[in-house]
Order: structure tokens, then C-alpha cells, then sequence
């Protein structure tokens, strides 16, 4: 603690950049812990780890800069927020890039539907776990995409593809375990590639009340296959 002290002292009086890229680097491993955390509670997210690392490090920098020791709060717990927040952001856009792989035809107000959706949340709920929530089912929802048109992708990892394989499987066994209109619902949107607006005037309903009902089904599913498969095998859900 005396280096650390001594080189926030030098960086804080001084603002020497040797003292503060010496701080960087003592915190460094604490922040790839905080990143860590974020990405193990997302999955879909493919090989983000080093884009989850690197804003790690952006939001650890930006947190040297601005903390002031004095005030009596250590600096972990100042720089958590900022940590997690940088992690956080670069997801989001990663997953708003996700969302626009879509096939050659136009999708766009299907995946419309789909983020806003998955994006509705509480106003008393945590950012980040409404994050998981909707990235858990958006990711679901290519899934059940793909199983509607099984091999029109390659992969070179195999492994991976035997993984996702096999979580498809589950999804559609799990699917008649949810009620009648959950799976009318996502029967039409992904199977059939049908907009939440068409979806509610077949069903004699508000396009808003499809939304609220799109969502309750994947969450459904998502806690039907934690149950299913466990903790111990489970993707991250």
C-alpha cells in the first residue's frame, strides 16, 4: 500500500505520467476480474473477450484520471462503476451489430421488433442486468432463427457448432412447454419471419401486447433451459 500511496501522491501533486501508467498497470489485473465478470453473465457475444478487456482498461485510465484519494473512498470502489460501465458500453454495441446480421432479404423491422421488445425493462431495474436479460434473448431468438433454417451457415470451429447444435435442440423441445399463444408467437416471428404488427392483427391484438408477450416466452425458455441443462453445463444464462 505505502507504493500505491506514494504513487497516487506523485500522480495527484505532480501529475506524472510515469506514476499514473504504474498505477494502470497495478490495477490492471483487478480490471480484467471486473470484465471477466460482465462477460461470463453474457453469452452470444462469440470471442469478445479482448474488445471486454480492452474497455476494461479505457474505463480503468479514465478512472485514475479523475480519482481523488483524498475523499476518503478507495479507489477499487470508485473505479468498479466506471470499469463496468466502459465493459458495458462496448457490449452494447457489439450487440447492436449482432442484431444486424440478418439474411440477404430485408429484416430490419423484424429485428426492430425484436430488440424494443427485449429492450423494455423495468425502471427500477439494474442496466446491466436488463442487458444480460435481452441479450440472453436475442441471442435465444437467432437460435431458434437458425433452427428454422438448419444449415445455411458454416462454422470452421466445430466444437462450437456441436454446442450450439445441441442448445437449438433444447430450444425447440422446450417449445411446447410454453402456452399457445407464446408459441404461436414465436412460431410466426422466427419460423415464419413475420413482423410483430401482422402477428397482432392475426391474433386480434395490440402489436404492443405481442411485444410483451415475445419477451415473457423467451424468458420462459431461457429459464426453462437453465433448469434443463444446470448451472454446471449451462451457456452463461
Amino acid at each position: 500500500m505505502e507504493i500505491e500511496d506514494t504513487l497516487w501522491k506523485r500522480w495527484q501533486d505532480g501529475r506524472e505520467v510515469v506514476a499514473r501508467n504504474a498505477l494502470i498497470v497495478a490495477y490492471s489485473p483487478w480490471a480484467r476480474m471486473v470484465a471477466r465478470d460482465v462477460f461470463m453473465r453474457i453469452p452470444f457475444i462469440g470471442d469478445a473477450w479482448h474488445d471486454c478487456v480492452q474497455n476494461a482498461l479505457i474505463g480503468l485510465l479514465e478512472a485514475v484520471e479523475r480519482f481523488e484519494p483524498d475523499r476518503g473512498v478507495s479507489f477499487q470502489t470508485y473505479a468498479r462503476y466506471r470499469v463496468r460501465g466502459a465493459v458495458f458500453n462496448g457490449l452494447r454495441n457489439l450487440r447492436e451489430s449482432m442484431a444486424q446480421r440478418t439474411r440477404s432479404y430485408d429484416q430490419t423491422q423484424t429485428v426492430r421488433d425484436r430488440l424494443e421488445s427485449l429492450d423494455a425493462a423495468d425502471s427500477e431495474s439494474d442496466p446491466l442486468e436488463a442487458f444480460v436479460a435481452s441479450t440472453v434473448g436475442l441471442g435465444l431468438g437467432f437460435l431458434l432463427e437458425s433452427a428454422s433454417f438448419p444449415g445455411r451457415e458454416a462454422s470452421s470451429d466445430a466444437y462450437a457448432e456441436l454446442e450450439k447444435g445441441e442448445l437449438a435442440k433444447a430450444l425447440i423441445d422446450n417449445l411446447p412447454l410454453l402456452g399457445e399463444r407464446e408459441q404461436t408467437i414465436l412460431t410466426l416471428h422466427y419460423y415464419h419471419y413475420m413482423p410483430f404488427v401482422d402477428i397482432a392483427t392475426q391474433l386480434g391484438v395490440t402489436k404492443g401486447r405481442i411485444s410483451q408477450l415475445h419477451k415473457r416466452a423467451l424468458e420462459q425458455l431461457r429459464h426453462l433451459l437453465s433448469e434443463r441443462v444446470g448451472e454446471a453445463t449451462s451457456p452463461r444464462f
